[in-house]
């Protein structure tokens, strides 16, 4: 694959909260005697990889209770606290749901404060502990790799939670710091270039319209080396090779190389088959490229999954996803397939009421279209009857139109 490095957009937060994720593969420091905590971290992060944070979390202690002085363990459990909370609060879904994202963002609740507190002492924890074995040895690899591991945590949790961009940057610093630290004493440890491929990338890819500041405070960066790092490990990590590959595919959309996006969306899927994320991003990369009809394939397998009770669907926010249906049917002229998408939302009652209210709408201008007033009539009116402002107020106006 060619190194896409063509865009100007502002780096996505998402670079950021991917970061750690990828730093936390087992193996990587001395087992302990046996091969029991080794098994339950595996298994741990094949539920964490599945969004199956609960399940995670258990084995991640069951690793820690045979071995309790691993540090990458305890990074694996405080990252699964993390991310089970960006989970809840809907932002590793991204921009998947395009259609409704307008008007369901403020709906997003705001961070736990008791696990954010939590996040932050273990956290914290980890870097102590780093940093006391390091006092001891300052060459040992695995206390500088888990050192620059929760650095990157907390520059997820600055980032992500707390909007605190700057601060996030200098802890993306350290972590790349440690981790070339780790390059130099060994470089054949190819896991160790992922965090400085995503450093360099998200450092190489700010404005230039604040990028002096960056370099005053000593930060320096290239797209193109961070892209070459992180293939590296694709190819040549022992741990971290599909995890650079997600990676690959979020700096490959934010580079318009979609294809090139898709076919490691693809493996990825298949190998995390109850992630729907990795799944549905593929029918979400078709419609930034402008192909509507893929897209929609992509988003109606996943309707019939969910349907179906396929593992991990259960997930998806159902709503949401026959929102996206109608709107690309309605955008491509359609009409009774969006109608028949809406009709998923507005016939059932236990719906999310700003969706519904949206989807009554939209089918009442399909049918007004379609000089159907009295079923126009009855969408509007369900639209004008649900407790949200802007789309009560435009049924309104409609019904007061056809009568």
């Amino acid at each position: 694959m060619n190194s896409p490095t063509s865009g100007k957009r502002s780096c996505p937060w998402w670079l950021f909260a991917l970061l750690p994720v990828f730093l936390l593969w087992p193996g990587l420091e001395a087992q302990a005697e046996g091969v029991e905590p080794a098994v339950y971290a595996h298994a741990g992060l094949d539920h964490f990889y599945n969004l199956e944070y609960p399940e995670a979390e258990e084995d991640f202690r069951q690793a820690l209770e045979g071995d309790p002085d691993n540090l990458i363990y305890y990074n694996f459990l405080t990252n699964t606290y993390l991310f089970e909370e960006l989970y809840r609060l809907g932002q590793l879904e991204g921009n998947l749901y395009a259609a409704s994202n307008k008007f369901l963002e403020e709906e997003k609740p705001d961070p736990d404060p008791e696990r954010l507190k939590l996040i932050q002492e273990r956290i914290g924890e980890v870097k102590k502990r780093a940093r006391e074995r390091l006092d001891e040895n300052s060459r040992d690899i695995h206390a500088l790799y888990a050192l620059g591991t929760a650095h990157g945590m907390e520059a997820n949790v600055d980032f992500t939670l707390e909007k605190a961009y700057f601060s996030a940057l200098r802890n993306g610093g350290k972590a790349n710091d440690l981790h070339r630290k780790v390059l130099k004493l060994d470089p054949s440890f190819a896991d160790a270039k992922l965090v400085p491929g995503v450093y360099e990338y998200v450092v190489g890819s700010i404005p230039a319209a604040v990028k002096w500041i960056v370099f005053l405070m000593g930060h320096r960066g290239s797209k193109e080396k961070g892209i070459e790092l992180l293939r590296d490990a694709m190819l040549n990590a022992k741990w971290v090779s599909s995890d650079a590959a997600v990676l690959l595919t979020v700096i490959y959309t934010r580079e318009k190389e979609h294809e090139y996006a898709r076919q490691l969306l693809r493996s990825i899927s298949q190998y995390y088959p109850r992630n729907p994320l990795f799944f549905m991003e593929i029918g979400r990369s078709y419609e930034r490229e402008g192909n509507t009809e893929k897209a929609l394939q992509i988003y109606q397998e996943a309707a019939d999954r969910l349907e179906a009770g396929r593992p991990g669907y259960d997930k998806v926010p159902r709503d949401r996803l026959y929102y996206e249906i109608g709107m690309l049917h309605q955008k491509i002229g359609q009409f009774d397939k969006a109608l028949q998408a809406y009709g998923k939302i507005t016939e059932q009652e236990d719906s999310d009421t700003r969706l519904r209210a949206y989807a009554a709408l939209h089918r009442g201008d399909i049918f007004n279209a379609k000089q159907q007033p009295e079923k126009a009539r009855a969408e509007y009116q369900l639209a004008a009857s649900l407790p949200h402002q802007e789309p009560r107020e435009q049924a309104q106006k409609r019904l007061k139109s056809i009568q």
